[in-house]
């Protein structure tokens, strides 16, 4: 049980790349940042070389910062962002930039697309809307605007895929990858022949999904050399951030739930089998788990909502930090324990950027309301925290409804940092939240995966036992009981008579 394994996590601003033992204990982590590429306002890309010249810069540093002999690493696994994608030459070279899941360019394209397959019979496939944010409009986009590319890309793959081909050779993708890809029957778990024949998309030039935590091959000769993991390192499929992150604070159970709050928040919750919203208010993907599904909610605009505050108003506060050195939302947090919960009648719509799950409505915009002269800058923070808080609760309920309930709630991201924004979130959900020693859940999914991977666990279960820390619980609080029911119910009202304002 001495072998360590490396988790490489391709995020959306950077690689990041950790050492980990059976246990859990992190041996070495290292981090080094991308560029994303704005050729128009609402374009986003990437090369594709800055994610493996990222990848081997990282691996690196982790051996060299815990003199680690690379014979000492037993796999590979790879997370990373999901639904970007680029297409790459017989020769295995990138062909284009790789757009990006934040792309909002095919609109037409997804207009394109609901004209071809009725939108329920996409949500039943995939699990999915039509949206730009996934990847079948993109290469649809491609096939009209960049043909000879298309044509000539031997293979379209997603980030994971990428690294993995540049490992070892071998074009394969994950089970929750390709679910986020518009194109994979989740329950059927194989590329659907009907996405595939209505949007006219070749099959043949997406790469071979498997499970995760299949060994999907070896690190060549050829990678070895830059790379500078040893000839022979099994490489392990790994998963999507969001599932992996899930994996990484141990939901692999019925009735577990997982909430990651940075920019925005990603709620999974755990399903044995595929469950779909006759509103399609919520998405359903693979999980990472074998033979399992996360039921997702995506929320745009929530620890930006805390950032916004920041940059706009929050002066005095970043000062403070300064003077303290420490992070300005350490500050701004404490700010917010000296308001009574509810705000003291201050309700907060978190809709910056428009909405995500449940509503879907992207006319809607950030609300204040119930301002009085008595309020402060600190009862402003405060809603912010409650109004995120009453988001989560309303997306909890949609799954509640689905019979995907949850008996307690797993955190990581930026926010989980701050005690006060999750006692209030145990308070709104009025379930106990947990926080786990391990900030990097994501990376640490994608460790656990590759020690199942080469048989030293038997299942996920076992190794979430063995590897995922909980921290102590905080549990609802009777008495904020009755004012966050009544602060909820404010909130859900307040929305209902504004949703249909184009701002």
């Amino acid at each position: 049980m001495s072998e360590l394994v490396l988790a490489i996590d391709a995020g959306t601003t950077g690689v990041r790349s950790m050492l980990f033992a059976p246990d859990g204990t992190v041996k070495a982590r290292a981090y080094e940042e991308f560029e994303s590429i704005f050729p128009r306002p609402s374009w986003v890309e990437q090369n594709a070389d800055d994610w493996w010249n990222a990848t081997c810069a990282t691996i690196d540093l982790c051996l060299q910062s815990s003199s680690t002999p690379c014979s000492r690493i037993a796999a590979v696994s790879v997370t990373n962002q999901r639904e970007t994608v680029v297409p790459i030459g017989e020769n295995g070279r990138p062909l284009y930039n790789a757009i990006v899941w934040q792309d909002r360019r095919t609109v037409p394209q997804c207009e394109w697309i609901k004209e071809q397959i009725p939108d329920n019979d996409v949500y039943t496939i995939t699990g999915l809307t039509v949206d730009p944010y996934f990847t079948a409009p993109k290469l649809l986009w491609l096939k009209e605007h960049e043909p000879v590319i298309y044509e000539d890309a031997h293979a379209f793959l997603l980030v994971h895929d990428y690294l993995v081909f540049c490992l070892t050779g071998t074009m394969t993708t994950d089970f929750s990858n390709a679910s986020r890809t518009l194109l994979f029957d989740i329950e059927q778990a194989k590329w659907s022949k009907r996405m595939l024949d209505a949007l006219e998309l070749p099959g043949e030039k997406l790469p071979t999904p498997v499970q995760s935590g299949t060994i999907l091959g070896e690190v060549s000769s050829e990678a070895s050399k830059v790379c500078g993991l040893e000839t022979g390192t099994p490489v392990v499929a790994g998963g999507g951030d969001q599932q992996c992150a899930a994996l990484g604070v141990g939901v692999v159970h019925p009735g577990s739930l997982k909430s990651t709050t940075g920019t925005g928040t990603f709620i999974l919750a755990f399903s044995r089998e595929k469950k779909l919203d006759a509103s399609r208010r919520v998405l359903c993907s693979r999980h990472v788990v074998p033979n399992s599904f996360v039921i997702e909610a995506s929320m745009f605009t929530t620890g930006s909502a805390l950032r916004w505050f920041r940059d706009q108003l929050g002066s005095p506060e970043r000062e403070i930090a300064e003077e303290r050195g420490i992070d300005p939302y350490e500050v701004i947090t404490e700010c917010a324990a000296d308001v009574p919960p509810g705000s003291e009648g201050i309700v907060h719509i978190p809709h910056f950027a428009g909405a995500g799950a449940p509503y879907w409505n992207p006319y809607a915009r950030g609300i204040f309301a119930g301002l009085a002269l008595g309020h402060t800058r600190h009862h402003l923070i405060r809603a912010i925290l409650e109004g995120v808080s009453y988001e989560i609760k309303t997306n909890l309920d949609v799954m509640n409804d689905l019979g995907v309930a949850a008996r307690e709630m797993r955190v990581t991201g930026g926010a989980a940092r701050s005690e006060t924004w999750m006692q209030i979130q145990a308070d709104v959900v009025n379930k106990p939240v947990i926080r786990t020693e391990i900030e990097e859940a994501t990376a640490l999914g994608a460790a656990m995966l590759a020690y199942l991977g080469i048989g030293i666990y038997d299942s996920l279960v076992e190794t979430a036992d063995c590897m995922v820390r909980p921290l102590t619980p905080l549990n609802p609080r009777d008495e904020t009981r009755s004012i966050y029911d009544a602060g909820y119910t404010r909130y859900r009202t307040l929305y209902e008579a504004i949703k249909s304002i184009h701002w």
